[in-house]
């Protein structure tokens, strides 16, 4: 069992997500909020709700990391069939909906980031925008819940990310550590933390809620909002942070960095006078030994050197020239999830936004993952997340805005073997 969490927690860490978002007057735009900007695109186009599925689109997934074999499922939904699930459920193996998962009236508001407790509990972190409301409480940001649904109490962040004013309260991920401590390293844009001024961008919290004083950010942080979290295989303590940012307590690092877990920059990890020539929007480490990192966004070179909108950067921050990623990775990628077979493979989205991907280690895609024609979607966002079953088979969760896969009509949310069909 703790081998399969292990790895279950590593799959985790490396999963970086895109989100839509409020344009601050209650009207939603079709706008990537991943700490990234992006430009409104109109009113998004939502399919009508599903009497026999989720009321509206699934943007989350996390597995429940207690060897349930659990999945905990976030989006903008409220209902999913005739069960009330106000922007989160958690759903068994078997694909049915756990009523034992009971929220009330949920959240009021849609999230931009869930996340699984790794301390065997299947407690589940939720994090969003400003203030809310969780089942008639006043939360802020960010909350945790325990196995039941209850708010838990243990985890106490008090104003949270809330500044009092309507901008820069925004959690964007949220990652727990690999360490045994309990902890979560939480991005997004942000100054300020239970009254407390906090570098931009990046915290530790520990497992009470409290600020972890011992991982330490500076006085400025970041200059720019962190979207991408990946914590480092090699038990060191050190996490690579990605997103829009150019600076970090004054030193140039041009949309990623590792950091110590002491929050200082590692100059081990050079990425080189320019880096990326565009931010960063998906970390993921390598799951077959070499501590390399996967990078994914909307760049097209680093350091003057051509590259496709995903690349394989070694521990020292060299971009290895053995991973070379094809054409349909030219453009903006959001999401990157690593195989936990050891095989160092990943899945990807790509530059089309129905489409997913398995990639080997080289860069080549696997043709034993068939996907066919993909996704079909109204929504320019199509696939918003990917997650692999923790039962470890090897079948793999798509979530997104989707209606249709290879044609079949679908809701929301899919299960595919290792091959790519559809589990029914």
């Amino acid at each position: 069992m703790k081998t399969k969490l292990i790895g279950n927690i590593f799959l985790f860490l490396s999963i970086s997500l895109l989100v839509a978002c409020d344009d601050g007057g209650g009207g939603k735009k079709c706008v990537n909020t991943s700490g990234l900007g992006g430009t409104p695109s109109g009113p998004c186009p939502l399919p009508a709700p599903d009497p026999d599925g989720f009321s509206r689109p699934v943007t989350y997934l996390a597995p429940a990391l207690d060897g349930s074999d659990d999945i905990y499922v976030g989006g903008w939904f409220t209902k999913y069939r005739k069960f009330d699930a106000y922007r989160i459920a958690r759903f068994n193996n078997s694909g049915s909906f756990d009523k034992s998962f009971v929220t009330g009236t949920g959240f009021n508001t849609d999230p931009e980031t869930i996340a699984p407790a790794t301390d065997g509990s299947g407690d589940v972190y939720f994090g969003g925008r400003a203030l809310w409301n969780y089942d008639g409480t006043d939360i802020f940001n960010i909350v945790r819940l325990n196995l039941d649904g209850t708010l838990d109490s243990t985890f106490d962040t008090g104003t949270g990310f809330f500044n009092g004013t309507g901008s820069n309260n925004d959690v964007y991920i949220i990652v727990p550590t690999n360490d045994g401590s309990g902890d979560v390293y939480v991005g997004g844009n942000f100054t300020r933390y239970n009254d407390t001024d906090v570098g931009s961008g990046l915290i530790r919290l520990n497992n009470d809620g409290s600020i972890d004083v011992a991982f330490d950010t500076g006085l400025t942080g970041f200059d720019h909002s962190v979207s991408a979290i990946a914590v480092a295989p090699d038990g060191s303590g050190d996490v690579y942070v990605g997103g829009l940012f150019t600076n970090y307590n004054g030193s140039t690092v041009n949309y990623i960095t590792r950091l110590n877990n002491d929050g200082s920059i590692d100059v081990a990890f050079d990425t080189g006078l320019t880096g990326f020539d565009s931010p960063v929007r998906a970390l993921a480490v390598a799951t077959d030994g070499s501590d390399d990192v996967y990078v994914g966004g909307g760049f097209s070179g680093y350091n003057g050197v051509s590259t496709a909108g995903i690349v394989r950067l070694n521990s020292d921050g060299a971009l290895d020239m053995g991973f070379v990623a094809g054409p349909q990775f030219e453009g903006s990628i959001h999401l990157i999830t690593p195989a936990i077979d050891g095989s160092g493979d990943i899945y990807a989205d790509t530059k089309d936004a129905g489409i997913i991907r398995r990639l080997n280690n080289d860069g080549s895609i696997d043709a034993g993952f068939d996907t066919g024609s993909g996704f079909t979607s109204t929504f320019s966002l199509g696939v918003t997340s990917i997650a692999l079953a923790p039962d470890g088979g090897g079948d793999v969760y798509v979530g997104g805005h989707f209606s249709h896969y290879k044609s079949s009509p679908v809701d929301y949310l899919v299960r595919l073997t290792p091959g790519g069909t559809l589990v029914r």
